[in-house]
């Protein structure tokens, strides 16, 4: 069975893999799921795949993220085997294209796709690297002055070092995370790039394929549907789309999340005027979400109700989120005001960057500053981080 990052590409070529594919699928949100996929040579990729989901009601989910992924501006991403056959092909790809749409004859249960990917290359002729650009943005904010700049990286990753390419011989360094997060999806080491005896250090580490995505950010679009999964007795599966694209169009919230703090944000339409800011974070011990308070224009504690109007997505990465969040004040002193603010969600980090726009000279209202508090970084640096891959020859010494 392949995967492509978080997306599955299961065989169903045996009664064995059809129960794999239901084990995999039952988490990535399809019930009763069945695909086929076949790997063809081709002289113009290095791989091509075909194959279809007939997956129900869920199938355009799985296909509109399989769509999605395959022209996201992610870069190199894993593909990889449960073993056998399967994992010859196992590497790191970009797509070059991708055809996703259901044949006629059925209607939108079953979704047929091609693939055509490129290989870039493979954990032993690279390393995972996550750069980091550690600036002060300004104006910056008004919700404290730390000075931390935190990197997260899976706990999965082994062989971490930094390295300075501008060197010459590329000066290297061990280092050593100054924390350890749990999510629900794996553990995250945090390092601290302030620590790090090399300035703008860039992150190398080797991974497993199948232990990179699990802990990466996430957007996700509810489809209007409450909970993440349904829960049956055969498990859970997942309701919630994965979002890769900027563009999407949301026919639900929006959510960002990073395995530690969950950000949903309800836009108002035309059919429904409600909008609504909620926040969520895990508790590894109990294993679930517990609701963070904000403070409430209804429950007395602001003299402004602000409320999110508009959310532009600017950027979906493995390491970091950001987007812009304009909220106009609906009701109380500042009623018919708008601001707007830009966010970052990135990994291992428990609470969310929140920046006044670059281009904006006024400070953020008290009462909207007030809404964010609980969950805004105090943090003035911005650490810049991208996750890429790097030529082990690049940072040969």
């Amino acid at each position: 069975m392949l995967t492509l990052y978080k997306q599955p590409l299961p065989e169903a070529t045996t009664d064995q893999n059809r129960d794999e594919l239901g084990t995999v699928l039952s988490e990535q949100g399809v019930l009763d799921g069945d695909a086929l996929v076949e790997a063809i040579s081709s002289e113009a990729a290095d791989l091509s795949l075909t194959g279809s989901y007939a997956a129900g009601d869920w199938a355009p989910l799985l296909a509109g993220e399989l769509e999605e992924l395959a022209d996201a501006s992610m870069g190199a991403l894993p593909l990889f085997g449960t073993g056998g056959a399967s994992d010859l092909d196992s590497g790191y790809y970009e797509v070059e294209s991708a055809d996703v749409g259901p044949p006629h004859a059925v209607g939108k249960r079953v979704y047929e796709w091609d693939l055509t990917l490129t290989k870039k290359g493979t954990r032993k002729s690279h390393l995972r690297a996550v750069e980091t650009e550690v600036t002060q943005p300004s104006p910056g904010h008004e919700f404290g002055n730390d000075t931390d700049a935190l990197v997260g990286i899976p706990t999965a990753a082994t062989a971490v070092r930094v390295v300075d390419t501008l060197s010459q011989p590329t000066q290297r360094a061990s280092t050593a995370p100054i924390d350890t997060v749990d999510t629900p999806h794996g553990s995250i080491d945090v390092y601290d790039v302030n620590a790090e005896a090399i300035d703008t250090p860039i992150y190398i580490y080797r991974v497993a394929y199948d232990e990179e995505a699990p802990v990466d950010v996430r957007v996700y679009d509810t489809l209007g549907r409450d909970g993440q999964y349904i829960e049956g007795s055969d498990g859970r599966v997942r309701q919630w789309q994965g979002v890769y694209a900027r563009d999407h169009d949301f026919a639900g919230a929006v959510v960002i999340e990073n395995g530690l703090l969950r950000v949903t944000i309800d836009e108002p339409t035309n059919a429904d005027a409600t909008a609504a800011l909620e926040a969520e974070t895990y508790d590894a011990g109990a294993d679930s979400w517990s609701t963070v308070s904000l403070p409430s224009y209804a429950d007395g504690d602001l003299d402004t109700d602000w409320q999110p109007a508009d959310v532009d997505l600017t950027h979906i990465g493995q390491a970091r989120v950001a987007a812009q969040v304009e909220f106009e004040a609906v009701a109380g002193t500042n009623a018919g005001d708008v601001f707007a603010v830009d966010v970052e969600l990135e990994r291992g980090r428990e609470s969310l960057e929140v920046w006044i726009p670059e281009r904006v000279t006024a400070e953020i209202p008290t009462d909207l500053e007030a809404l964010l508090d609980p969950i805004a970084s105090t943090s003035v640096v911005d650490t810049g981080v991208e996750q890429g891959l790097v030529a082990r020859e690049e940072v040969r010494r």
